[in-house]
Parts: structure tokens; sequence; C-alpha cells
């Protein structure tokens, strides 16, 4: 009862998708009491979850309701289970078409009420858990169960949720499959797939809207669905699904449907990358799209002060964990590179697209794949190694850490002493990459006669969201800084400088009247580069919200913090999206705005120096803007950037 769980929605979410987060006991206690955890605390802490599913591969985000002190760690689960040994069971995949009935069905019956709102997967596993599980794990906690019977418990909650939100999220795919392998029958559509859109597809079949049909049609299709995904855990290109597919869109004209059903993706975003980036490039983006990211970390340089190759020996030696530093991956001989440039050059004629980037200083990534065998099970989480909890490391995507790159902190035109604004700070992942960027640069400055530091670097975070801003606070300590209560200013000082940060909603930024040195805006997005991150996502995007509703928001954004921007500063505008709306097209819009003439804003090229980027797998177009595409290494994001005079 004191687990609340929430889906951590941030856009600069750095959890992984190969993870599942539990928040566990103080650490005195974990220590004394392990076994009783394992037997008992983990249960019922795994039974209060909230996923978001990546197929084969299950992410739970957890936070305490509570406002104890409590300790995050993680288990690991980026573990296939044995396809050869998996019992998908009828009982199994029952209780989860029963679940997926309100997710698919906007308007279903549930005992004598009806209801017109969908729920998310998430929460229809969690209220499948609470009811199936608690009454069982309190049994199991009176009669002393035995690991091997809390062991079973625990792989039926694991199997359900693959099947609730694997079926969830590839609901494009498994319906159609589906549909196309049961006859002339009518076929209610779950939500928000699009009538229009694929009636087409079937000449000798009805999809009837889910209003016209029965209840009894609705959990016919649901029970289908999920026997579908059930094949595809074990074969995920299953030969027969994919003769389905092409059976009925082998006849259209339109290249973009089959990306869209075999990948499970909205069509219109398929459309827009097709176009945008041609049909091979758009293949290996959805296909990246559902498999798991890596897992990257960021070298705090406030707290480790060795290099990348003492860090990795750090977490060997201390946590039992492989680390590489991403530079030495990435001169590997025989890394593929993703993409075919010719075809990006033919798409993307005007724009800057990497389909690889240069490791950024202090990049390293953790539990790589060895020999293409695939990432091992971590031996412990994440959250709970001491490296992480002495501050030594942040776990962020590569391509996110570029984003900060590209503020050029280290540049000659940059003074000892500057003042930075993370505009859109979230949960603070932008915010603590520049402290450690700021305290790995060479200051030349030196402390003056009565000892005080004379380089000072002041940052401010902005965020709309309070909960975001005071999460930031809560992490000011282990990453480095020492925050006064009374003023709300942290501070962190380090040989010969001084750095404060601090948070601020828009209003106490407004009447500060403060222009910074670089303002960086990671804007609101329809996170479209990092999908494989939040599968659940894609189902959340709507055409008109992504394509108009989402750049007109951007746009107000960055001509907003562009009035923070000081005479010779710079500013960096960023999203983790593919598309051109969001990105090229917004970039466009603000060059052409008074904001930018009056301001005397200038692109501001990223030079071949720069720290992440580098000729490589390029396609060169606008020197001041870049698109980086997903790849086994790194998450997609777009950045470009301008100085002011």
């Amino acid at each position: 009862s004191t687990f609340l769980p929430t889906l951590y929605s941030n856009q600069c979410s750095q959890f992984r998708s190969d993870h599942l987060f539990l928040m566990m006991l103080p650490s005195p206690m974990r220590s004394a009491r392990i076994s009783l955890i394992v037997i008992i605390v983990l249960p019922a802490a795994i039974l209060k979850l909230v996923c978001s599913f990546q197929s084969r591969y299950i992410n739970l985000h957890i936070t305490p309701h509570s406002k104890r002190s409590l300790r995050s760690v993680s288990i690991d689960i980026n573990c296939r289970h044995n396809k050869e040994d998996c019992d998908w069971d009828s009982e199994l995949q029952q209780e989860a078409a029963t679940a997926l009935l309100p997710v698919f069905f906007r308007e279903h019956t549930d005992g004598n009420l009806t209801s017109i709102k969908p729920i998310t997967a998430e929460n229809a596993l969690k209220r499948l858990l609470r009811k199936k599980y608690s009454q069982r794990q309190q049994n199991n906690q009176t009669n002393n169960a035995t690991i091997d019977q809390n062991k079973s418990m625990d792989e039926s909650r694991g199997r359900l949720a693959e099947l609730i939100l694997g079926t969830s999220f590839m609901r494009l795919r498994h319906f159609v499959v589906a549909s196309a392998s049961n006859g002339n029958s009518a076929f209610p559509l779950p939500y928000p797939l699009n009538h229009t859109e694929l009636s087409p597809l079937f000449d000798g079949k009805q999809i009837c809207e889910f209003t016209s049909c029965s209840a009894e049609e609705k959990m016919s299709i649901c029970e289908m669905m999920v026997a579908e995904h059930a094949k595809y855990i074990v074969s995920k290109d299953s030969k027969q699904q994919l003769e389905s597919i092409q059976s009925l869109v082998g006849s259209s004209d339109d290249p973009a449907l089959m990306l869209a059903i075999e990948h499970s993706i909205p069509l219109f975003l398929a459309s827009a990358l097709f176009s945008q980036y041609g049909y091979d490039t758009t293949k290996q983006i959805c296909s990246l799209m559902n498999e798991p990211g890596p897992i990257t970390i960021r070298k705090n340089a406030i707290k480790f002060k060795g290099t990348n190759d003492e860090l990795c020996k750090w977490l060997l030696e201390n946590d039992g964990v492989e680390a590489v530093p991403m530079k030495d991956i990435q001169n590997r001989p025989n890394l593929n590179a993703c993409y075919d440039l010719d075809e990006l050059k033919r798409c993307k004629g005007n724009g800057r697209v990497m389909g690889q980037l240069t490791s950024p200083v202090g990049c390293i990534c953790i539990n790589p794949p060895i020999d293409g065998k695939g990432r091992k099970k971590l031996p412990k989480s994440i959250w709970s190694m001491s490296s992480y909890q002495k501050g030594f490391f942040e776990v962020q995507d590569a391509g996110s850490q570029c984003i900060v790159a590209a503020l050029s902190l280290d540049h000659p035109s940059m003074s000892d002493s500057i003042s930075i604004l993370d505009y859109c700070a979230g949960n603070g992942g932008k915010t603590f990459a520049i402290s450690s960027a700021v305290f790995g640069r060479k200051i030349d400055s030196e402390r003056d006669e009565s000892g005080d530091t004379t380089a000072v670097v002041n940052i401010i975070s902005h965020d709309v969201v309070d909960e975001r801003l005071r999460q930031i606070k809560g992490s000011l300590s282990r990453v480095g800084f020492d925050l006064d209560k009374a003023t709300g200013i942290a501070e962190c000082i380090q040989d010969n400088l001084r750095c404060t940060l601090q948070t601020a909603d828009l209003a106490e930024l407004s009447d500060s009247d403060t222009l910074f040195d670089a303002v960086l805006v990671d804007a609101p997005c329809s996170s479209s580069g990092v999908l494989r991150r939040r599968p659940s996502q894609r189902w959340l995007m709507s055409k008109e919200d992504t394509l108009q509703s989402l750049p007109n928001l951007q746009l107000e954004i960055i001509q907003k913090a562009a009035s923070f921007v000081k005479e010779g500063g710079v500013l960096v505008y960023a999203t983790c999206s593919l598309l051109e709306e969001e990105n090229e097209d917004v970039a466009r819009s603000f060059e052409k705005s008074e904001v930018f003439r009056n301001g005397g804003f200038i692109p501001w090229p990223f030079s071949e120096d720069c720290d992440g980027f580098s000729e490589g797998d390029t396609h060169r177009g606008n020197d001041h803007e870049i698109t980086l595409l997903p790849s086994e290494w790194n998450d997609g994001f777009f950045f470009a950037r301008y100085k002011k005079g």
C-alpha cells in the first residue's frame, strides 16, 4: 500500500527500456533483511506497477507514495523468456484479452456500468494484477511461501505484462494478421485504429466500428490479437504473420502502409517518415522502434575526476558491471553503418543527417552486446549501484548528451564566468549534463587575494511542471551540489570555479530580467525518435497534434526562450523527434520571425571538432542543424543552433 505507480512521461526520460524499476527499502534494512525482501517485499513491490512495454522487454516505472527515504532498485529483465519453454497458456491469454477490452474499445460495459473513456494498457495491467494476486500474495506471506512459489507467481505476472502491453502497442499488426486469418467475419476496429485507412485492405470482409459490434465480437478480436502476440513473442519474424500482412497490402500503392502494419505504428507517422527519409531508411527506423535501446551513461565530472576507462574499471570492480567507453565501441572495425547515405541525400537534400554520432565526452555504454549475442542480464539494478549512488554517473542516451555538447561550453568564445538557462528542464537530465560539462572545462581564472573563486557559472533550470523542478532539487546532493533551502540556490565549489544552480518557474524567470550566455530549448515533441523507450506513446499520438499543434507550440517556446539570450550568446533548439514538421520547419519559421531578425540571431554552424559531431556516416546539408537518426547506440534527435549578434 506504500507504492503509487505513475507513468514517467518526461520528454528527457533517463530510464531505460531494458529495466524493471521498483522502489525498495532503505539500505540498512535491505542489507539486514535481504532474504525477507526477496521472498516478501519484492513480490509485493512487483504487484504495484505500471508498465511501458517493449516487445519481449518490460519497463516498469514505480515511484513511492510515501515521503520516506526509499532507495530505487531495478531488476533487469532485459531477458527474453526462454521461448521454447514459455507456456503461454490459455488462461493467461484469456485474462489478458479481458483486461484489454476497455483499452481497445472506448465504449464497453463493465458490470452494469458503461464507460466511454479508454484506459491505458498500463492501468489495465495494474488493475488485473491487483485483483488477481493481492489475496494470493497475502496467503503466501501468511503461509511462508517458498521461493519457488513466489518465483512462479512472478513469472506469471511477467507473462501477463508481455501479453497485455505487447498486444497493446503492437495492436495494428496483430489486428491485421488476426482479421486476415479468420474468414470473412466482421471485425470491430480497436481504438485508435482508423477505419478509413484499413477498410480498403479487406475486400471480402467488413470492418465495423466498435459501436455497432456486440461484446462477444469485441472480446473475440481481443482474444485473437493476444494469441497473435503470443506467436510473435516466440518468433518475431513469423513467416506466416508476414505473409498474412503481405497478402493484404501487396496490391496497395502505398509503401508506407506495409511499414505501418509490419512494425505497428500509426500510418500517418509511417507516411511522414517515408516521405522525408525514403523506404529503406524508414524501414530501419521502424525496426529500431521495436527493439531495446542501449544503456548509456554519462560520467559526472563533478564527482568522478578520472577517465572514462577508470570509471569503467571502477564499475567492474565495485559493482560487477561491464562497461565500455562509447568511443571504443564506435572504433571497432566491424561496426556497420545503419543507413544508406545516397538515399538520405536524395530525400534530405537540404538537411544534415547523421546515422552515427561521434561519442561525446564521458559517454559510456553499460553492458554492451558481446559478439552479436545480445546483452547479458545485469547483476544488479543501475539505481542500486554504489557508483550511481555516489553520483559518479547519470543515465543518459548518447544522443541526448549531444544536445548539451551542441552548446559548446568549452568554445573559446565562452568566458570562464557564464550564465546558462535550461529552458525546458524536465527532470534535470540536461541540467546535470550542463553542470558536469562546466566542471570539465579548463578554467584559466585563479582565486583572488581573499581566496574567493573568480570564475562563477550560474545555471537556471526552468519548466512549466512544478513536480519536475522538485525532482531536480531532490537529486542535487547526489550530483554534487549543496542546497540552501532558505534561498533555493544550490552551490558547488571546486578548485577555482564556483557553480550555482537553481530552479525557476516562468514567473520567476520573467521577473528576474536575467539574460544568459547560453540557452538550451529541449522542446516537448512527439518523441518519434525515442519510441523504443516509450512504445505506448505511438498510440497516444494524433496526426493533428503531431503535425500541427506541437509545431505551433514549439515555435512559441523557442521565440520566448530567445528573449533570454544576451548579446553574443548561444541558442540551441532540440527535439527527440525525427519529423520535419517539428524540426526543420520550426527552425525555418523561427528564422523568418521578427524575434529572429530583431534579435540579431544568425545560424551557428557545427564545426568539425565540435564534441559529438563529425563527418562519419553523415549527409551534409545546413551546417547549423543536425538530424541524428536512431541506431544501435543512440536514439533519434534534432538540433539547431544560433548566435545572437
